[in-house]
């Protein structure tokens, strides 16, 4: 297959729809010599945070010159940012012709299933496919690999052992699917948890905890629990965030209130994880304050002041609310929202009415985009002053910077699907390590550290 064929075959893999279990992906991944099998896993679920986590261990590892896998879900910008490594250069994506010799080579197992009158394994679990073959071709030492959906029956777990399980915080999201009740979906997230494994998780949520708890004795894994008293917030601006972790400060170039906890929780990990893996005072200080992860309260541009922050779920939605209040407390700020129909728009939306002078709505792509006008409707409801309606966020953005003050912002925000639209937009700035704004290159792929 070329690239462009490779695309192809998997957005027609994407037309079948999403279902659960691993009797599928274990069957492709025989057929395929089981690349997982001489890969080390660190082993990423829950329900906010997943993505900054890893990108602060990915960031760690690759500064301490590791060769690190990353498989991330879903995609923002582009769709080769799904798999990556991390090295001393930088972050990298999957290189188009190894992309499309990896799709051709699962393509061909799955062929085999079809004429067996097997059942066709889904595009997730074909991209996972295709993300070990990756990971084995680069010789990766560590892959951070973060669960899909859930994780019990998530296609990633069809790794059978793990260095470090990782639990990130646990809340209610895609009940449809995982369970009505935090209880039912913990259990879920649980599920990736290794016989006598390494477990490590932070949890805001008693009911979860005891969960990950008691399935972490059952298998007789060792748990690590972070506490919310060895975390203390120094200073916050836009630029990122003052911490001190047991004692020890550490500054993150990403702001955002949960930042803190997110990387709390990769330098736990990082320390917990077992030999050779080592790392210096210096290796995590670095590692933390290089990390990055797009679309979370990012400051796209800063004259227009331009942030995105993928708040889709309610959690997020109160952890942005939160953040707002903080780093923004005099700015009028002017909303563009797009969501899933599947997730709790109402709830989000009540946790951040109060924070917007007025709200533009624009359908998230996709089949699980809710209708603009649907949305919009709700932000009237929940007592929001003025509400449009936009076709695109391109066309959003540039109303909201028309009637955008001198002194305002603008902060898109829900679902982070619809961010990628805007990565062929003007409105991007780079930065360099001093914070220092340029215009970005169209497409530039936003991560090599070691060309800044």
């Amino acid at each position: 297959m070329t690239y462009e064929e490779a695309m192809t075959y998997i957005q027609e893999a994407g037309k079948t729809g999403m279902s659960l279990g691993l009797d599928r992906m274990r069957e492709l991944c025989r057929r395929l010599g089981n690349p997982q099998e001489r890969l080390s896993f660190i082993h990423i679920a829950g329900t906010n945070g997943k993505g900054s986590t890893a990108a602060y261990i990915s960031s760690i590892l690759g500064v301490s010159g590791y060769m690190v896998g990353r498989y991330v879900s879903p995609a923002v910008f582009q769709y080769e940012e799904c798999i990556q490594y991390e090295d001393g250069k930088g972050i990298h994506y999957i290189e188009k012709e190894l992309l499309a010799r990896c799709v051709t080579e699962v393509a061909v197992a799955v062929e085999q299933m079809a004429a067996e009158e097997m059942e066709p394994p889904t595009v997730f679990e074909i991209e996972t496919a295709v993300s070990f073959l990756a990971f084995v071709h680069w010789q990766c030492q560590v892959v951070i690999l973060e669960v899909g959906l859930g994780g019990k029956e998530d296609a990633t777990n069809v790794i059978e052992e793990a260095i470090a399980s990782v639990i990130t915080p646990v809340s209610m999201d895609h009940k449809r699917v995982l369970g009505n009740t935090l209880e039912e979906i913990a259990r879920q997230k649980a599920g990736i948890i290794k016989k006598e494994g390494r477990v490590i998780t932070f949890q805001k949520k008693k009911t979860a905890q005891t969960v990950i708890e008691k399935e972490a004795e059952e298998k007789k894994a060792a748990l690590t629990v972070l506490k919310k008293e060895d975390m203390i917030r120094i200073s916050a601006d836009l630029k990122g965030m003052v911490f001190s972790y047991q004692g020890e400060n550490f500054r993150t170039r990403m702001p955002g209130s949960y930042q803190m906890e997110n990387a709390c929780l990769a330098l736990e990990v990082c320390r917990q994880l077992p030999p050779p893996f080592s790392f210096t005072k210096e290796q995590l200080l670095k590692g933390i304050g290089r990390a990055v992860w797009r679309g979370r309260f990012e400051v796209i541009s800063e004259n227009p002041l331009i942030i995105s922050d993928g708040a889709h779920n309610p959690d997020g939605a109160k952890a942005l609310a939160e953040t707002v209040r903080q780093l923004l407390p005099d700015k009028v700020l002017h909303g563009i929202m797009g969501v899933f129909q599947d997730k709790e728009y109402e709830k989000i939306v009540s946790y951040l009415a109060s924070v917007f002078a007025d709200v533009i709505t624009i359908t998230a792509p996709g089949g699980r985009g809710l209708d603009k006008n649907v949305l919009a409707e709700v932000w009237r409801k929940k007592g929001c002053p003025i509400v449009s309606t936009a076709d695109s966020v391109t066309l959003a953005l540039k109303e909201a910077l028309n009637h955008r003050g001198e002194e305002e912002a603008v902060l898109l925000f829900g679902s982070l699907s619809f961010f990628r639209e805007l990565a062929i937009d003007d409105f991007w700035e780079r930065k360099d390590e001093n914070g220092k704004a340029g215009k970005r290159e169209k497409n530039q792929c936003h991560a090599h550290f070691g060309e800044k």
